[in-house]
Formats: C-alpha cells, structure tokens, sequence
C-alpha cells in the first residue's frame, strides 16, 4: 500500500509544469536611413508587449537606397524577466541580409523595473530588464550588397543562468525588405557626359 501511495505522489510530481525562472517578453530596433546624414532613426517593433505599439518591423519596407550608400541598425532593446535563481547575464541583436550568417551586436543593460520601453509603455514587475543600450550604432547593413531586392533579418538572444530566451529565431527571423539601386550621375556629370557623347557623333560625321 505505501509502495504504491509513493508511486502515486512520483507521477504527481512529475505531471506538475516545470516553472522557467528567465525569459524575454520584448524587442525592439533602431534604423537609421542615411546613417551619419541629417535624417533621424526610426524604430520598429519586433515582439511588443504592451498596449503603445512602434510600427512592426516584421514586413516593413525600409526604402529604396542608392548603391553604397549607408543604412545603419541604430539601435537595439530588449526586454526580459527574472524569477527566483533565474539570472539574466547579457542580451544581443543578431541580423544579417538575405540569406547570409548572422552577425551579433551585443545590447548592454539599462535599466531594472520600473522603466518604459521604446514605445511608452511602463513595467515594475519585479524581475522586469531593459537592455537598450547598443553597443554600436554604426553598423551599415548596405555594405557590400548589390543593386536588387533585399531582405534585413534579425531576432534577439538573452543569455541566461538557465539557456538563452530569444525573441524571434534562426529559422523565424523578424524580416524587413529594402531595395537597392544603381548610382544616378549628377546633372553636372550627366550633361557632360551628353555633351562628349555628342561630339564623338559630330566628329564621326565630319571623318565621313
């Protein structure tokens, strides 16, 4: 009878849900169109937990950009949660165009509850992060790519004491499309290159 009034309480314990003590409940990231230029960053939502929403960067048209030209990730923010033993240690956003490897920028603690994320919204639960602060701001995805039609990927990894809680993944990226175009002459160059182009006809004529 206690054999089997022990094997009852086992399969009791062993039914009840394995509580995780880490996780990520938010992203969100920074594009800058022109990079050093006058232009301001725009920021996007990848998961969003709150009522303020950013537009989603999942989908999103970043724009048409001329061939080496420069387009930056201006900035990266995570939002995890701790309970009991459960210990965040570190955050990173991961992108990369097309089909390439995935390249890491590390995101570095801000803030522990109460704060507001990037789009308004408040928490203070206890436990509650923000990692927001980007290790670098300056990382141009249009280096390197060619004229055509493209796709910039991301998803964030928090680093914990029990595995990494992502936000997004390798196989389920968040996804955005820009387009890339070939160098326009400057009216200047155009007209003389019209110009050149126009006396080689005449000169031709002339020889006949």
């Amino acid at each position: 009878m206690i054999r089997r009034l022990l094997a009852s309480a086992a399969l009791v314990v062993a039914a009840l849900p394995s509580w995780a003590g880490t996780g990520v409940f938010g992203s969100y990231l920074a594009i800058d169109p022109d990079g050093p230029g006058a232009a301001a960053a725009t920021w996007y939502g990848a998961t969003q937990p709150g009522p303020a929403t950013l537009t989603a960067f999942n989908g999103v048209n970043l724009g048409t950009f001329v061939l080496g030209s420069t387009a930056t990730i201006a900035g990266g923010e995570l939002l995890s949660w701790k309970n009991g033993t459960g210990n965040v240690t570190g955050g990173v956003l991961h992108w990369r165009v097309d089909s390439g490897t995935f390249q890491d920028l590390t995101i570095n603690f801000t803030a522990n509850s109460t704060f507001v994320d990037r789009a308004g919204n408040t928490f203070s639960n206890t436990g509650d992060q923000r990692w927001a602060a980007l290790a670098s701001t300056s990382t141009n995805f249009l280096a390197g790519v060619a004229a055509g039609a493209h796709t910039l990927q991301v998803y964030f990894t928090a680093f914990t004491n029990e595995g990494n809680r992502d936000s997004g993944s390798v196989t389920a990226p968040f996804s955005a499309n820009f387009t890339v175009t070939s160098a326009v002459p400057e009216p200047g160059s155009a007209a003389l290159l019209l110009a050149g182009m126009g006396l080689i006809a005449f000169r031709r004529r002339q020889w006949r």
